[in-house]
């Protein structure tokens, strides 16, 4: 019983960082995730910038969405947005989007760091 609780703790204390019931999104420093970014093809020449670029529109659309999105919704993919250490906008709408039954928009797409 008391390994459940402790488990229970930590859990809701890890979604306590976030503020599910917040009236905006959370702030993510992008610009560390995107300068970690890799090209998406051959033509993806500046991948900071199309990281940039698609981080900008995914917060945007992320906050027309907000406060449609139930809280429970919010809290499991701002966790999951931060995942690896790479805060994303573009992970949390895609997130959100499958959560409320949406398909993902095409700037839902990730780019992942170099490991």
């Amino acid at each position: 019983m008391k390994a459940y609780t402790l488990g229970m703790m930590v859990l809701l204390g890890s979604l306590s960082s976030f503020p599910a019931t917040a009236q905006e999104p959370p702030r993510f420093n992008v610009e560390a995730t995107c300068k970690a970014a890799q090209p998406l093809s051959a033509q993806d020449t500046n991948p900071y910038e199309s990281c940039m670029r698609d981080e900008t529109a995914a917060e945007q659309q992320l906050r027309d969405i907000w406060s449609s999105a139930a809280v429970n919704q919010r809290s499991m993919c701002g966790q999951e947005a931060q995942i690896g250490g790479t805060p994303s906008y573009v992970d949390m709408l895609t997130c959100l989007q499958i959560a409320q039954g949406a398909t993902p928009t095409s700037s839902s797409r990730r780019r992942k760091p170099a490991q």
